[in-house]
């Protein structure tokens, strides 16, 4: 029987719980957090089998630990780990969005024979708490695992077997190249979603439909700008070496692209638009990345009255669940007016297939 045992029970410790409940019998989980209520939903659940106020006792029966809580709680947690009566080869992991200052604590807790594997499920959904918790949250996301020391080899496999059964896709960097890249693909992007918002908001005095527009295209490519600002606060500070480099690089791109504005270059600011095209072309359209993925489908559907019933009921026929449905009154560059968003991407596909007899369709 091995004994795991999650410290914060939210949505990404819940449906970690509930996938481990599911698949093992030769589990025996325990949960610990600040939130007693979550606990309770938690065993009403049935994806845990033992609740605890007493961190230490939890602590000390572990054979793994995992602890889905913001990083810098988990800091505080590993940085007094010494303090506790622990198994021999203990395994602790993670669920944060950064991982420098976690793996930081590798070498000291390796030294007390407790072998730290980094880890982030780059899944999750608008809704939190234990009682959003799904055991196939993380299917076909990425789930990075990271360890710097080869003594933790053993340890990462066997972290990586345990998830077998969420069907994410695993894959290992070290902590900085993790830092480094979602950097890149992710936290930076948030900055400037949330940057174009606010600039959104500062013109819009000028004019009533600056935010009256504002509901289609630029809606859309903003989406990530409602995360949650305390969380993205935190990976802002965590991250700050990667992400004040490539923003550096970002800022030194836009006082390109002013000088091309100025000197009125279009061959330049052709080429500008059309890399940006060739590179956003190719990139995959059936994998989860570092952002949280809506699975959209446009549909072209004339203005008459009975056709997004039409579209829904072909949808309900095939059992094929659907998350959102919107109609896009601004859709410069989208073809389709009807937006279907699905919680899969196989669930689009074959939502795809089904109104493909009867509508044309697009992946944007």
């Amino acid at each position: 029987m091995t004994n795991i045992f999650f410290v914060g029970l939210g949505l990404i410790g819940g449906s970690l719980a509930s996938n481990f409940k599911y698949f093992y019998e030769d589990i025996h989980i325990t949960a610990y957090d600040a939130n007693h209520h979550q606990l309770q939903r938690a065993i009403s659940m049935g994806i845990v089998d033992t609740i605890t106020t007493d961190y230490a006792y939890g602590l000390s029966q572990a054979d793994i630990i995992i602890f889905a809580t913001p990083v810098h709680t988990t800091t505080s947690y590993l940085a007094s780990m010494s303090q506790y009566n622990t198994r021999p080869g203990l395994i602790v992991t993670d669920t944060g969005s950064t991982k420098s200052t976690i793996q930081a604590f590798e070498s000291e807790l390796l030294q007390q024979d407790i072998h730290l594997i980094g880890g982030h499920p780059m899944a999750g959904s608008h809704k939190s708490g234990v009682l959003n918790a799904k055991k196939h949250l993380f299917e076909n996301a990425y789930y990075v695992l990271v360890h710097d020391m080869p003594e933790n080899d053993v340890a990462h496999e066997r972290i990586k077997n345990l998830l077998q059964h969420t069907r994410a896709h695993i894959i290992s960097m070290t902590a900085d190249e993790h830092d480094h890249v979602t950097g890149i693909v992710s936290h930076v992007p948030h900055f400037v979603a949330s940057s174009l918002v606010n600039l959104n908001a500062y013109y819009a005095p000028e004019s009533e439909w600056i935010k009256q527009l504002a509901a289609g295209g630029f809606r859309d490519i903003t989406r990530i700008a409602s995360s949650n600002p305390e969380m993205w606060r935190d990976i802002s500070i965590e991250n700050r070496t990667h992400i004040l480099s490539v923003m550096k690089h970002l800022q030194s791109d836009f006082s390109k692209i002013i000088d091309l504005l100025e000197r009125q270059d279009s061959d330049g600011l052709y080429d500008f638009f059309n890399n940006a095209k060739q590179y956003r072309d190719a990139l995959p359209i059936r994998s989860q990345g570092a952002m949280n993925s809506s699975f959209d489908l446009y549909v072209d559907i004339p203005d008459k009255p009975g056709t997004i019933s039409q579209v829904l009921d072909i949808l309900s026929h095939e059992r094929i669940s659907i998350s959102n449905v919107r109609i896009l009154e601004v859709r410069e560059d989208i073809y389709g007016a009807l937006r279907v968003s699905f919680k899969t991407a196989s669930d689009r596909d074959a939502g795809r297939l089904a109104l493909s007899h009867q509508f044309d369709t697009y992946i944007n």
